[in-house]
């Protein structure tokens, strides 16, 4: 097969990709769908929710809609572009219809993608079979094309396989999306940015009032909550997997992260206390604070919770804010505070100096939901592929 010429190829991305509406959908950290969902319908005019399923969000829009949705989503952790949907009950099928792809539309010119296969109650039961039988088809579009071709793990195709039907998706945005391209410093057992900014909506974060994170390690939920409150959005310090994709316009590009800086705002003074035991952990995020201009939101100060009271240069108005806690557990717990008592005496703390604030506590373990002045209700989450439990409330 002769290579289509460049003029004509060019057209093709025009009238195929960039000009027509696609399906797209949006991963996120389970219990968070409708969060993102909401997320995903506030982006754009152009854009219409199609479901909302366990770890995800399906959605409809153009182009440019992808490139919004990895530069604004708080809580997705990738966007998938979807590119084809076909029976294939067996190998033969699905090669004749990966065949008929249109790869060179998506993909870099000789570029081989990472496949990641999953299938459940299908006959194609063999996911690094199904994955070799995927990555020789696209070899054999570009052989065929006489390009060069290569591994490219900068690119990802998801093929998911749902009894005999076959649904192939390119992943848009590379690195996942809870790395926001911010915080460089690490930390023990570090919670994803995605999920703090989920658990900061599930706890009603209010930027006019004062965020206390006093067990703040490497400062996750400070930091997002200073991109929340200068209204920062979450990609603009990082690269994405389709700045690659022959449907990449730069121009259009700019238009769009331009546009987001404009709608960033300066603070009149620090609402956010960060503070920790771990001096490293501090220093690693004061100096973060300081290289991304987030000192006008964040305060970070060394110091133990269980010593700390609220001084009164934060309380702004008068009105209290909001305490959001990630203790210690499983292996960063110190062997001498196990969780009953530990978290005993965290709801002690609260009750003595946080009463009338509202406060977010995860939990490792559902039994420990008791232990705290919050009520009773707690969020079942995931993190990391541990189930742990977000419980919050007005501290009585």
């Amino acid at each position: 097969m002769d290579t289509v010429p460049p003029a004509n190829l060019e057209k093709q991305i025009k009238r195929h990709v960039i000009g027509r509406s696609h399906d797209f959908y949006a991963m996120c950290t389970p219990g968070l769908e409708e969060m993102c969902a909401r997320e995903v319908a506030r982006l754009s005019d152009t854009i219409a929710v199609l479901s909302v399923t366990p770890g995800g969000v399906g959605f409809s829009g153009r182009l440019e809609d992808l490139m919004r949705a990895n530069l604004h989503l708080r809580t997705a952790g990738r966007v998938l572009m979807r590119l084809a949907t076909f029976n294939a009950a067996n190998f033969r099928q699905l090669r004749k219809r990966a065949a008929a792809i249109a790869w060179d539309r998506y993909l870099p010119e000789g570029c081989l993608p990472l496949c990641k296969v999953s299938a459940h109650r299908s006959r194609l039961y063999h996911s690094g079979a199904v994955s070799d039988q995927l990555t020789a088809v696209i070899a054999d579009f570009w052989r065929q094309r006489h390009a060069s071709y290569r591994t490219d793990p900068g690119q990802v195709l998801y093929l998911r396989l749902e009894e005999d039907t076959a649904t192939v998706s390119l992943d848009s945005s590379g690195a996942n999306l809870y790395l926001r391209g911010i915080k460089r410093h690490g930390a023990r057992a570090p919670l994803r940015e995605t999920l703090a900014a989920g658990i900061l909506h599930l706890a009603g974060y209010d930027p006019d009032r004062p965020l206390f994170d006093p067990m703040c390690g490497g400062g996750t939920f400070s930091l997002e909550a200073a991109l929340i409150a200068k209204r920062i959005a979450p990609g603009l310090f990082r690269e994405f997997a389709f700045m690659q994709w022959p449907a990449f316009r730069q121009p259009r590009w700019r238009h769009l992260t331009v546009s987001a800086r404009e709608e960033a705002r300066s603070l009149a003074r620090p609402m956010i206390h960060a503070s920790d035991t771990d001096a490293d952990a501090c220093r690693g995020l004061e100096e973060t604070v300081d290289r991304f201009a987030l000192d006008d939101a964040v305060r970070v100060a060394c110091r133990d919770f269980f010593s700390i009271t609220p001084p009164l240069d934060w309380l702004g108005d008068g009105r209290p804010g909001l305490v959001v806690l990630n203790p210690p557990y499983g292996r960063r717990l110190v062997s001498d505070r196990r969780p009953p008592r530990y978290y005993k005496h965290i709801g002690e703390k609260l009750h003595d100096d946080f009463r009338g604030w509202r406060a977010a506590v995860i939990l490792p373990e559902a039994a420990l939901i008791g232990t705290l002045p919050l009520g009773s209700h707690a969020t079942r989450l995931s993190h990391g592929g541990l189930t742990i439990w977000l419980q919050v409330g007005i501290v009585a």
